[in-house]
C-alpha cells in the first residue's frame, strides 16, 4: 500500500497551500480529454472517450483503447460530429460495446441516439447491432439484428464476459412515430456481441420499464407508471409478471441488480418516501434487508463485486461532504477501506475492476482536486498513475467548497456548498449565488465545480443551495419542490443569502445570482422576489416564460415528460403566472442574458421573448448569443468568452474582491 500512499500523497502535498493568483479564463473553459474509462476484464487494456475539436460547436469525438500501464493507443473509432460514447463496456478480454450519445449542450448530458456498436479491441470487427435513425417525424429501424423498431440501451452484462450483453428495448406500436410511449412494451434480449445473433429472453406489457436477468431469463421490471410512481414486477419465465406489492416496494423502488447466484436482488428503496436505503430481497419481494441507510441522505449508488455481483459499498452525497459504509468485509470492502486512508482530504473510489479483481481503476477526486485515475496492481499493492482528468488544474490553486447547513423559514433543514477565494479570511465578501438546474432532482455535490472554481478565482464568494425539490434526499423532498418552482424554491435560495450574510461572509450590497437552465429562471425570479438583495442577474440558457416549456421545450416528446410538467407546474395558466416575463415591473437590476439559438431544451424564444419585453420596458441587459450552440455552449472558445464577459459584467456590478463595482467609480 505504500506506492499507492505515495501517489496519492503528491496531489495532497499540492493542495496543501492556497495561491490567489488569476488564473487564464481557458483553465476553467476546457474540456476533459479522456471521459468514460472502462478496464478490460483481463485488466490490459482502458477504452476511453476521447474529446476533440473542443473549439467547435460541432464537437468531435473518438472511442480510443490504450494499453496499461503505459496508455500507449492501441485504436481509435472516430465519431460522427456531436455524437460520444455514453456506455462502454468490455464483453469479452477483446471486444467492446457502447452506445452513442449526441451532444446537447454542456447543461445537459448527452441523449441516446439509439446506436449500439460493437468494435474489437484493435478496431477491427466493427458492427453495428442496432441503430434507430430519426427523420423528421419517421423512424427508421436499420438494426443489424432481427428486433423489433425500438428505443434500445444496454442492460447489463454477466458477472463473467463471455461476449453477450443484454440489450433492453422499448418497443413502439405499428404505425407509432416513436413517441406513443403509453402504448409501447419493453423487451430484454440477450445479444451476441460477434455475431449479432439476439434471443428475446423477457417481455412485459408496460412501456418504460428497465428489464434485468438471471441465468438468461429476465427475472425483475422496473420503471415508472403513468403518474410517475415506481414500481416493480417479477418473473420465473421471463413472460409471465407479477406485480411486487407496496409492502416491498414502498414510495421508491429503484431495482440495481441481482446476485449471480440468481438468490437476491439489491435496490435503492424507501417505504415512506425519505432518504434512498440500499436493500437485499428475494427476487419475490421477501425477506427484506436494510444493507445501508442515513437518516438524511440517500444512497446514490453501490459498488459491486465484479464475479458475485453482491455490493460491497454505498455511496452518500446529499449530506455535504461524501461518505461511503461498507457492507460485509470482504476483499473488496477492505481493499477501498485501506485506499480511503491514504488520502482523506479526496474521495476514492473503486471506478473498474479486472474480473478477478486482480486490477482496480482507482478514481481519486474531490473538491480540489478534478480527478486523477490510477491502476492498482493488488498482487503487489501499488499503483500506476493514468492520467488527470483536467491536468492544467493545478489543486493548490483551487479553493475549497465547504459544506454548509442551514433552515429555511419554515424549518426545513437544507445542505449547501460556500466556496470563497483562496487565501481570504472569508469576510464580507462579493457573492454569486449559483442556483443549480433541474430542478427536481438535481443537486449540487462538493467536488470540483469550474463555475465556483473560476469565480473564486476572480475574488468572489459563491453560494450553491440544494433547494427543495433537489435529488439525494429521497422522493418525498423531491416531491416537496413541486408547485414550488416560483415560491418555495426560491425563498430557499433566498434564505440561503440570508444565512451567508448573517454568517458575516458576505458584503449584503454587493451580491448577483447567475444559473443555467433552472437556474437561470431562478436568477430572473430571485430580484423580482428580493429586490432589496440583488444588484445584477447573470440568466444562462434559462426560462423566462414557462408556457415555452410546456408548448415547445423536447421534454413534452415523452409521456413522462408532459405528465412531469402537469404535475411539477400545473397548467398553462400556472405556468404563465410563475413566469419572469409577466413581472419584469418587479425586475430592477441589469441582467446578462446568455442562450444558444439552436436550444432544445429551452427554446432560444425565452431569450427573445425577454429581450424585447426589456426592450419595451427600458430595462438594462447584455446580450451574448451563439449560432450552432445548444443547452449550454460546448465550444471552449464561446466558454472563454462566457467567462471573459461574465467577469466584466459583475465587476460593474458588484467589484470584486476589495475592488468596488465599476459603475459606482468616479
Amino acid at each position: 500500500m505504500r506506492g499507492f500512499f505515495l501517489f496519492l500523497c503528491a496531489g495532497a502535498l499540492l493542495a496543501g497551500a492556497a495561491s490567489a493568483a488569476e488564473l487564464p479564463v481557458s483553465d476553467f473553459a476546457k474540456h476533459p480529454t479522456l471521459t468514460s474509462p472502462s478496464l478490460s476484464p483481463d485488466g490490459k487494456y482502458l477504452a476511453v472517450a476521447v474529446s476533440e475539436n473542443t473549439d467547435s460547436t460541432d464537437a468531435d469525438y473518438q472511442l480510443a483503447v490504450l494499453q496499461l500501464p503505459d496508455l500507449k493507443p492501441v485504436s481509435r473509432l472516430n465519431m460522427a460530429p456531436r455524437n460520444v460514447p455514453i456506455d462502454i463496456h468490455w464483453v469479452s478480454d477483446t471486444r467492446l460495446i457502447m452506445a452513442v450519445g449526441r451532444e446537447t449542450g454542456t447543461l445537459e448530458s448527452p441523449s441516446a441516439t439509439g446506436d449500439i456498436i460493437a468494435v474489437d479491441y484493435d478496431g477491427s470487427h466493427k458492427k453495428t447491432l442496432y441503430s434507430l435513425q430519426h427523420r423528421g417525424d419517421a423512424y427508421s429501424n436499420v438494426n443489424s439484428l432481427d428486433i423489433p423498431r425500438g428505443s434500445p440501451s444496454i442492460a447489463e452484462l454477466p458477472p463473467k464476459p463471455d461476449g453477450h450483453f443484454t440489450l433492453n428495448l422499448q418497443v413502439f406500436p405499428e404505425n407509432s412515430n416513436g413517441t406513443d410511449w403509453d402504448s409501447s412494451k419493453s423487451q430484454l434480449y440477450d445479444v451476441d456481441a460477434t455475431s449479432g445473433n439476439a434471443t428475446k429472453i423477457g417481455e412485459i406489457q408496460h412501456g418504460s420499464m428497465n428489464l434485468l436477468s438471471n441465468n438468461g431469463v429476465a427475472r425483475i421490471a422496473s420503471g415508472m407508471d403513468d403518474d410517475n410512481e415506481t414500481q416493480a414486477f417479477s418473473s420465473t419465465d421471463g413472460n409471465h409478471w407479477t406485480k411486487l406489492p407496496a409492502s416491498v416496494t414502498g414510495k421508491y423502488f429503484q431495482p440495481l441488480a441481482i446476485s449471480a447466484d440468481g438468490r437476491h436482488l439489491y435496490a435503492r428503496a424507501s417505504m415512506d418516501g425519505g432518504p434512498n436505503q440500499l436493500i437485499e430481497c428475494d427476487l419475490d419481494g421477501g425477506n427484506r434487508k436494510v444493507l445501508a441507510s442515513d437518516s438524511f441522505a440517500s444512497v446514490e449508488n453501490a459498488l459491486f463485486e465484479p464475479l458475485t455481483n453482491v455490493p460491497y459499498a454505498a455511496l452518500f452525497t446529499a449530506q455535504g461532504k461524501p461518505a461511503i459504509q461498507y457492507i460485509g468485509d470482504g476483499t473488496y470492502a477492505q481493499t477501498l477501506q485501506a485506499l480511503a486512508k491514504t488520502d482523506p482530504a479526496d474521495f476514492i473510489t473503486i471506478a473498474d475492476a479486472s474480473t478477478d479483481g486482480g486490477m482496480l481503476l482507482v478514481h481519486v477526486h474531490g473538491d480540489r482536486n478534478p480527478g486523477v485515475y490510477a491502476l492498482f496492481d493488488r498482487s503487489n499493492m501499488r499503483a500506476a498513475p493514468l492520467y488527470q482528468v483536467l491536468p492544467w488544474i493545478d489543486p493548490k490553486q483551487m479553493p475549497q467548497r465547504t459544506p454548509v447547513q442551514f433552515k429555511a423559514r419554515d424549518g426545513v433543514p437544507l445542505v449547501g456548498y460556500l466556496t470563497m477565494p483562496a487565501g481570504s479570511d472569508g469576510k464580507n465578501l462579493p457573492l454569486v449565488l449559483i442556483p443549480h438546474g433541474g430542478p427536481i432532482g438535481v443537486s449540487d455535490g462538493w467536488f470540483y465545480d469550474p463555475w465556483a472554481a473560476f469565480l473564486a478565482n476572480r475574488g468572489y464568494a459563491t453560494l450553491q443551495v440544494n433547494y427543495r425539490g433537489s435529488g439525494g434526499r429521497g422522493r418525498n423532498f423531491q416531491r416537496s419542490g413541486y408547485r414550488q418552482f416560483g415560491s418555495g424554491i426560491q425563498d430557499d435560495l433566498i434564505d440561503g443569502v440570508k444565512w451567508a450574510i448573517a454568517q458575516g461572509h458576505v458584503d449584503p450590497k454587493r451580491i448577483c445570482v447567475f444559473g443555467g437552465s433552472f437556474g437561470g429562471y431562478s436568477s430572473l425570479m430571485q430580484p423580482i422576489l428580493a429586490p432589496d438583495l440583488y444588484k445584477c442577474a447573470i440568466d444562462y440558457a434559462g426560462v423566462s416564460d414557462m408556457q415555452i416549456e410546456f408548448n415547445d421545450s423536447d421534454t413534452r416528446r415523452f409521456a413522462n415528460g408532459r405528465t412531469y410538467l402537469q404535475q411539477a407546474v400545473g397548467t398553462l395558466a400556472d405556468a404563465r403566472a410563475i413566469s419572469p416575463i409577466t413581472m419584469l415591473d418587479k425586475f430592477h437590476v441589469p441582467v446578462l442574458l446568455v442562450h444558444g439559438k439552436d436550444a432544445p431544451r429551452v427554446p432560444y424564444s425565452n431569450a427573445t421573448d425577454l429581450r424585447s419585453a426589456l426592450d419595451k420596458a427600458g430595462k438594462p441587459y447584455e446580450w451574448l448569443v451563439k449560432p450552432g450552440e445548444l443547452h449550454g455552449f460546448y465550444a471552449e472558445k464561446n466558454n472563454e468568452e462566457l467567462f471573459t464577459t461574465m467577469q466584466a459584467f459583475l465587476g460593474k456590478y458588484i467589484g470584486a474582491g476589495d475592488a468596488p463595482p465599476a459603475a459606482a467609480k468616479g
